[in-house]
């Protein structure tokens, strides 16, 4: 899988501010480095961190690094397909997938069939958009661990979607009203703006070295 290094441990990390409207919880920690901007948090009505908030600290400076190590793996590479774009109703075996923009159709669903050490990485040279009540189905005992999405600008998951895996954009991540989020969001430039989201980083992950496709 993607060596996140320290960046495993969070559900959310920005850049330049983590901007919350409504009950968002955070099962995960919260960070923001180099900025130091964060609003919304703090608990009910406003959101809550079930983790550590690390605000401008080494933690949080070493998480982004990582962070940015982990994308620069992603984006080198070889891709198993190129020139996707839209993602609905396609089943994708383990491998490396790259388009330009990729996107989820509004209410689409994309499924992901696989082992529990299989790996998908997609490969977004520009943005991401996951359409409202959309879905990522894994099934056959994969998970959301080892799924990763390395996004060359910024990333926007709809309202109500049904997320899953890690997102590094290179920008801002939007994560719009009552989206879902198995995984990570993480920022390295620009903002992560939530709204009434549940965000939860994947639990017992495999150790970086373990056996996994591709």
């Amino acid at each position: 899988p993607i060596d996140l290094g320290t960046a495993i441990d969070y559900g959310v990390l920005g850049a330049s501010a983590v901007t919350n409207t409504g009950p968002t919880v955070v099962t995960g920690d919260l960070g923001i480095a180099p900025g130091t901007s964060i609003t919304g948090f703090g608990g009910l009505p406003n959101g809550v961190v079930n983790g550590t908030v690390h605000q401008t600290d080494a933690v949080a400076v070493q998480a982004q690094r990582d962070a940015l190590t982990a994308y620069g793996t992603a984006a080198s590479l070889t891709p198993t397909r190129t020139g996707l774009a839209e993602l609905n109703t396609l089943s994708l075996s383990p491998g490396v997938y790259s388009g330009g923009a990729l996107s989820l159709a509004d209410t689409g669903t994309l499924t992901l069939t696989g082992g529990e050490d299989s790996v998908w990485v997609f490969q977004a040279e520009s943005t991401l958009i996951i359409g409202s009540s959309s879905r990522i189905a894994i099934t056959g005992g994969a998970t959301a661990c080892n799924v990763f999405w390395q996004v060359g600008s910024s990333a926007t998951l709809g309202t109500a979607a049904d997320f899953q895996g890690t997102v590094v954009a290179d920008q801002s991540v939007t994560v719009t009203t009552a989206a879902q989020v198995e995984g990570r969001v993480i920022a390295l430039n620009g903002a992560v703006t939530l709204d009434t989201n549940t965000i939860s980083a994947a639990e017992d992950c495999p150790p970086p070295g373990t056996p996994s496709e591709p």
